[in-house]
């Protein structure tokens, strides 16, 4: 390497320097690509391995993504102090000294046991430490690596910008999401897929030392200028303003809170789908892809003026078509992907604006970087832990909305100036008639009544916090007070409906009826046994509480504290059980009956977790499923309701079946709305021969028009493996729209 260093530095010998600048490049290009795509790889993996650990609740993505924006902000930090205040040689050494510490540590990517939380504990704090215990050094260290090795490229190569580089680090982010639930997961354990991030952060970590080296003996001989470049193009000297570095803050900003609340609005509030995380940060990374790699590709009118007209027309997807008569239907999949072309267009803006704010000298490359990352962090912060403790609803999706319609107008005022119009006063109309349009539409302190000639409907309750949104809704008919009833909501989705008329008010609804494959079974345990014991996992409404007599036990477990809250407030099947005994305990079900002594035992275990879009994997577990075995009785039932809306979880549920070698069957229950029941699907596992003859099997069935039968659905799915703690793929079982 000296000698080909030694020719580099020769000016006579421009073929050989030619030559080594040309892999000189490819090895920084390398080594951005591969930390880039290191440290997109191992947020995945490390999210969806602790996940169970607190209850399958969307919110650890969240808290994990506050994690990794702000270890990546204190990379930029490093890379800022070592190149603006080290020697050469220092930098060196130090980063060496980096390199190697975070390569041991890269072996235990992977958590251990011992750090699994008790239940007990504030979640976004523990997954905090967990995260910075078990891959805290290795993920600083690739943080690092961007901001520096692009500052030690501007150093080898003067007059070459280095902001392609950052272009081809969010790539190779990109193509880290994408490998990770499309190649990796589907077939390899998390555990294996660990030691494959370890052996690529080693691999990693000889690319970085290797150009560290190549820069620590450059140090030796001159200042750090290699290969002759072209006349490079005069550099401002002269000082940041204030405004522009608050800029450098402000932009990444908006864009994660973009990210973040579009993520979070459409899995709660919209339609949940399993890859929703990964395709919002996908289209997120791209903006930087697309606005970073030249300036040709960002057309900053036409992307400002698409923001306003893309946000209006989202939010007034129902009234806008009722203006002209229209009646459309977006759909599952048009609802998603809408939210998420918004989103898209609000970050290429953002970006874009701040490509175009990036600094000429490289002298501020670093500092750029540095207070880039730290706005990106204050988005995560701002959500993790403002909007979660203080916040009812997702209010950070509107303040996104009148944010991106704000920096639209301001960009199209600036482009309006610059060709020498002056359309401040109509943008500053534009943005409040747009903004007052989009509160109007997306009505997020719930001003508009849903009511109508039939019904009043009010919004009696609503609460927010690390496991989402619960809200209680009333409705009262007019002419027919016997069919009023109140109903339990968890973010969109419906987990319990109570009749107010007395008479009506002990029946069991939505997906309970006595009709239904759990219904069915508690009825059939009542008639064989006087007395049963009884574990419902997910209290919702509390609606199965229904089923008890004074001589039977509940255990209701429940992970949401104010999902309790609202049970024993707002609706009174739980008070109002006639068990013998009852309790409610609060934690995850998996932890809290694992924990319990070896001689209590169920005559039914009801499953009742997996209705929403985001399902609790680790209840679905060989692990799982063994501890329930454990604590069922011989001749007991699990009762699990898997009616899903985006996921078939029918194979799953089986293959556990199959592994504890007992007896299932499939109950489809088609909807009664008159009656307030939904269509439900459970799948029962038992023993008890009696049972399986008397209820057979029952799958969906499909009819035309005229209600003639067309066929009989088969929810089996051959090629779905036994789910384990270290193994679960959603690929297989998502439903098409």
């Amino acid at each position: 390497m000296t000698r080909k260093i030694e020719s580099m530095m020769n000016p006579s010998a421009s073929g050989a320097a030619t030559a080594v600048d040309r892999r000189s490049v490819v090895l920084f290009a390398l080594t951005v690509f591969v930390s880039a795509y290191l440290l997109f790889q191992v947020q995945p993996l490390i999210s969806k391995f602790i996940l169970p650990w607190f209850g399958g609740s969307p919110s650890v993505w969240t808290a994990a993504m506050l994690f990794f924006q702000c270890v990546l902000f204190g990379g930029y930090v490093y890379a800022h102090l070592v190149s603006h205040y080290a020697l050469p040689r220092v930098q060196s050494w130090l980063h060496i000294a980096l390199l190697a510490g975070a390569a041991l540590l890269a072996f235990f990517v992977i958590p251990g046991e011992s750090l699994k939380p008790s239940g007990a504990e504030d979640p976004i704090g523990r997954i905090l430490l967990l995260l910075g215990v078990s891959v805290g050094l290795p993920y600083f260290c690739l943080a690092t690596t961007g901001p520096l090795i692009q500052y030690w490229y501007t150093q080898v190569f003067p007059g070459r910008s280095a902001y392609r580089l950052y272009a081809l680090s969010n790539l190779g982010s990109f193509l880290a999401l994408l490998s990770f639930p499309y190649l990796f997961e589907p077939n390899f354990e998390l555990t294996r897929m660990g030691h494959f991030w370890t052996v690529g952060f080693w691999i990693f970590a000889a690319l970085c030392a290797t150009v560290t080296v190549w820069m620590h003996r450059l140090s030796h001989r001159r200042p750090i200028h290699l290969a002759p470049a072209p006349a490079a193009p005069e550099v401002s000297v002269e000082p940041i303003a204030l405004r522009r570095r608050i800029s450098w803050v402000a932009l990444p900003a908006l864009a994660s809170l973009a990210f973040i609340a579009t993520t979070d609005h459409v899995s709660h509030n919209v339609a949940p789908e399993p890859r929703l995380w990964i395709a919002a940060l996908g289209l997120y990374l791209l903006t930087f892809i697309v606005t970073f790699d030249h300036p040709r590709w960002y057309r900053r009118g036409w992307v400002a003026a698409a923001v306003l007209i893309t946000t209006v027309l989202l939010s007034g997807r129902k009234e806008i078509p009722d203006w002209f008569g229209l009646e459309l239907d977006f759909g599952v999949a048009g609802m998603r992907w809408s939210h998420l072309i918004v989103m898209f267009l609000a970050c290429l803006m953002a970006h874009g604006e701040l490509y175009r704010r990036r600094p000429a000298n490289p002298r501020h490359l670093t500092e750029f970087y540095l207070w880039m990352s730290f706005g990106g962090a204050c988005g995560g912060l701002f959500v993790a832990l403002v909007a979660t403790n203080f916040f009812a609803d997702y209010y950070e999706w509107s303040l996104f909305l009148l944010a991106a319609i704000g920096l639209g107008c301001i960009v199209l005022a600036q482009e309006a100036a610059a060709a020498g119009r002056r359309l401040t006063g109509v943008l500053l109309a534009v943005f409040l008639l747009f903004g007052g349009a989009v509160l109007y539409w997306e009505d997020p302190l719930h001003w508009r009544s849903a009511s109508d000639d039939e019904y009043t409907e009010t919004l009696t309750h609503q609460s927010r916090n690390f496991y989402g949104t619960v809200s209680v809704a009333e409705r009262r008919y007019r002419d027919d007070p016997t069919k009023d009833y109140r109903v339990f909501f968890s973010g969109q989705v419906t987990h319990g409906v109570q009749f107010l008329d007395p008479a009506k008010r002990r029946q069991p609804t939505t997906y309970y009826s006595e009709g239904s494959g759990v219904g069915e079974t508690l009825r059939y345990a009542m008639e064989k046994k006087p007395s049963l014991r009884v574990a419902i996992i997910g209290l919702g409404a509390g609606t199965l509480a229904t089923y008890a007599r004074d001589t039977d036990d509940y255990d209701l477990y429940e992970i949401n504290p104010q999902v309790v809250e609202v049970a024993t407030r707002w609706f009174d099947n739980v008070p109002q059980c006639r068990a013998r005994t009852k309790q409610i305990i609060l934690g995850d079900a998996r932890l809290k009956m694992a924990e319990l002594p070896a001689d209590v035992r169920y005559d039914v275990i009801a499953l009742d977790a997996f209705s929403g879009g985001s399902v609790p994997i680790h209840l679905l577990t060989k692990e799982a499923f063994d501890i329930y075995r454990r604590h069922l009785k011989p001749d007991g039932f699990i009762a699990a309701h898997i009616t899903n809306a985006y996921l078939n979880l029918y194979p799953v549920v089986k293959r556990q079946a199959e592994h504890l070698n007992i007896g299932f069957r499939n109950k489809y229950q088609p909807g009664q709305p008159e009656r307030r029941i939904r269509h439900n699907q459970y799948f029962v596992m038992t023993n008890d021969a009696e049972y399986l003859r008397r209820y057979p099997s029952v799958n969906r069935q499909y009819f035309d028009p005229n209600g003639k039968l067309i066929g009989t659905q088969d929810p089996n799915l051959p090629d779905v493996p036994l789910w384990t703690d270290h193994f679960s793929s959603l690929n297989r079982i998502e439903i098409d729209d």
